[in-house]
């Protein structure tokens, strides 16, 4: 039964959908006053205890469309923790063993734009393993440059005359630096994700999200995990927005200089050719199946006793799926960036969730 908040006062309301969880009732307040404060459209949080689901709601600020519990959100970089689980399954089959070289194995050693010499053979050493753990040896801190978020420049740079595909982005990888040797630094890693992406492909003979459904997603009983278009119209079940104010020049309509909004490819990014990376939408409750099966970040299976998070940050999108060393997972997201608000907010889920746990 929907649950309304600030309905007596003259704040902005916020509705909730879902079975009433009265232990619960914090976590409701937090996510009403944050997105009150953030003006944030809608939220999904969803809460298991030991693999049974205990808490999920979804929430619609004044004025925006309805979302429900099965409503679909973008989860940006938790993404990445789907790419993991059908890395994790090849391994498991022996389809894979985690120490090849990607570029020899994908067959890529042919750099773009044509005739630029290959800039650091050790580029040649990076290994499925290490693209999995952020080890490979490219760091955008360093050098200022993340090619999930140029896919307009890589196209133009390159002269292709059209949108980029995962394979020129990754020919592209060949003619630019490594800032650290191949397994020595973790550096945090998008365009590794997208690499795995072409490993999950050439491994199973099957496109990226037909092999994750089928061996990841389908098998734990989720249904609802597709790839969010970078144009509109949203998916039918998708949330009807990611609010944003970021534009940028689009990489899929290269002749046009017209200014796009963020989520729909301004930031750089399509997301069709970053899927393996940040491409996905799925449900905060699916989120937590994945969870009971899987760890959320890395391989393997969920951890006991000790603490596993990972967050996913895009125009439009934050999301974040903690599995707790007490046994309690959950996962929230919401269709409005803001990463400084929005890490001291899941630090406020934290403590409340240590709180009903005492």
């Amino acid at each position: 039964m929907p649950i309304c908040f600030g309905a007596t006062n003259p704040q902005p309301s916020v509705t909730v959908v879902g079975e009433r969880a009265p232990r619960y009732a914090v976590l409701d307040s937090l996510v009403a006053w944050y997105m009150q404060s953030h003006d944030v459209p809608n939220a999904e949080l969803a809460v298991s205890f030991d693999g049974s689901v205990v808490f999920s709601h979804a929430y619609t600020n004044v004025g925006a469309s309805e979302a429900t519990p099965k409503t679909i959100f973008r989860l940006a970089s938790n993404s990445k923790a789907w790419t993991s689980a059908a890395i994790d399954e090849l391994m498991k089959s022996k389809t894979i063993s985690g120490g090849e070289h990607v570029f020899d194995y994908l067959g890529i050693r042919d750099p773009l734009p044509a005739g630029a010499p290959v800039a650091d053979p050790r580029v040649f050493d990076i290994t499925i393993g290490e693209l999995v753990d952020h080890t490979a040896g490219w760091d955008r801190a360093v050098a200022h440059f993340d090619p999930m978020h140029a896919m307009r420049k890589i196209a133009v740079d390159t002269q292709l005359g059209r949108p980029v595909q995962a394979r020129d982005i990754a020919r592209y990888m060949l003619a630019q630096p490594l800032q650290h040797a191949p397994g020595s630094t973790y550096a945090y890693c998008n365009v590794c994700y997208m690499l795995l992406g072409m490993v999950i492909e050439k491994a199973s003979g099957q496109p990226y999200l037909d092999y994750v459904r089928s061996h990841v997603a389908y098998p734990i009983g989720v249904m609802d995990l597709v790839l969010s278009p970078t144009e509109d119209p949203r998916l039918p079940g998708e949330v009807a927005t990611y609010a944003s104010s970021a534009t940028g020049l689009s990489p899929l309509h290269l002749d046009s200089d017209i200014p796009v909004p963020g989520p729909n490819g301004g930031d750089g990014e399509i997301r069709e050719v970053g899927v393996a990376a940040g491409g996905l939408a799925t449900s905060a409750e699916s989120m937590l199946e994945l969870m009971d099966r899987y760890a959320i970040w890395g391989l393997g299976s969920p951890p006991i006793g000790r603490s596993l998070a990972r967050g996913g940050s895009a125009a439009g999108t934050n999301s974040y799926a903690h599995q707790r060393p007490d046994g309690v997972h959950y996962a929230i997201i919401v269709n409005r960036r803001d990463d400084e608000a929005f890490d001291a907010f899941h630090e406020d889920i934290d403590r409340a969730l240590d709180a009903i746990a005492r």
